[in-house]
């Protein structure tokens, strides 16, 4: 639907001179997309061969060891330790459609026929871009990929991930940590320390190993806001946006908050309300189809119901796996 009107008088001065434009468009309705950024400046995107699903292989234990003396017998027991964890693929496209009749009224200008295109195509591409940044921190339904709400779950014993049955005791090596209990972040219930700091630390400690740290801290812009005033607040400073570690290949910032024991703490609008996650980048990984890599497809010529067109789809095979969520927490009713 077009949103700008006009009423003009075509008088001497605007019927023969020509407006001043610009060769830019101007997005005025998309977030960025942090979190897809992020996945992709650390190397966690992984393109495969298609197949008719994801499988990763997932260690769940260690064998035993034994101490012996000379000439002692010993176990020569071993125990199970490897499965599996299936994830289906899921396909996300956006459309790119151009009627014959405006590709005609295009070519009045070269420039402006490219420009008329382009817009198509950016359109198409920053959907396609978004509509995965917010799928990855939401909840999975229907033929949606899965999210953090899945991979790091508010209930960490019920449903499945990967195909494994998370309320089975012998699978709570594959549970993710949750804090259910109402936080209010700016609190102070001991001086000087604020309520939602306490909490978000004990759960980087149970999330994390001397060798697995958390590495990223995700919230939504109000519940950012709120962590982002505490620290000004006591005089500590939040300009570590700079550091290489914060940007990506391209140059745009994959994450510009400040540090907490480590870990960059950053901003999603696509976050869940109340929620703050935690995550070592190592314990999930974005899986990309080769062949549907944000790839857009040849235009071809449309005829259906006698509709001329050249119609073309950005497109992706992807998914979304968890391969170890221990490395993973989620506080899920802060204030």
């Amino acid at each position: 639907m077009s949103i700008q009107t006009e009423t003009v008088t075509y008088d001497q001065l605007f019927s023969l001179c020509e407006r001043t434009e610009t060769d830019r468009i101007s997005d005025n309705i998309g977030n960025s997309q942090p979190t897809l950024d992020l996945f992709h400046a650390a190397g966690r995107v992984e393109i495969a061969a298609g197949g008719e699903s994801i499988s990763e292989d997932l260690m769940y234990a260690y064998q035993d060891i034994e101490w012996m003396s000379d000439r002692q017998g010993v176990s020569t027991s071993d125990k199970e330790g490897v499965t599996q964890a299936i994830y289906p693929w899921r396909f996300a496209l956006a459309p790119i459609n151009i009627s014959k009749t405006d590709e005609l009224k295009a070519q009045a200008s070269a420039n402006k026929a490219m420009d008329f295109a382009t817009s198509k195509v950016t359109m198409a591409r920053q959907g396609l871009r978004t509509g995965i940044n917010t799928a990855m921190n939401g909840l999975s339904s229907g033929k949606v990929m899965l999210g953090n709400q899945d991979l790091v779950r508010d209930s960490v014993s019920t449903g499945t991930l990967g195909g494994l049955g998370l309320s089975n005791a012998s699978n709570a090596w594959f549970r993710n940590n949750a804090d259910t209990s109402s936080v209010t972040f700016t609190t102070q219930t001991v001086a000087t320390i604020y309520n939602g700091w306490s909490a978000v630390g004990a759960q980087y400690e149970a999330a994390s190993d001397v060798n697995e740290e958390i590495t990223h801290i995700v919230a939504g812009s109000t519940l950012y806001n709120k962590m982002l005033t505490s620290l000004e607040g006591t005089g500590y400073t939040q300009f570590v946006a700079g550091s290489k570690a914060n940007f990506g290949k391209g140059g745009q910032r994959v994450g510009s908050g400040p540090n907490f024991r480590g870990a960059t703490i950053y901003k999603d609008r696509a976050v869940a309300a109340s929620h703050i996650y935690g995550y070592n980048i190592m314990a999930m990984k974005l899986k990309v189809m080769r062949g549907a890599n944000f790839s857009r497809l040849p235009f071809a010529e449309a005829h259906a119901s006698g509709v001329l067109a050249k119609v073309s789809f950005y497109l992706v095979g992807i998914q979304f796996v968890a391969l170890n969520p221990r490395r993973t927490f989620v506080q899920t009713a802060v204030s």
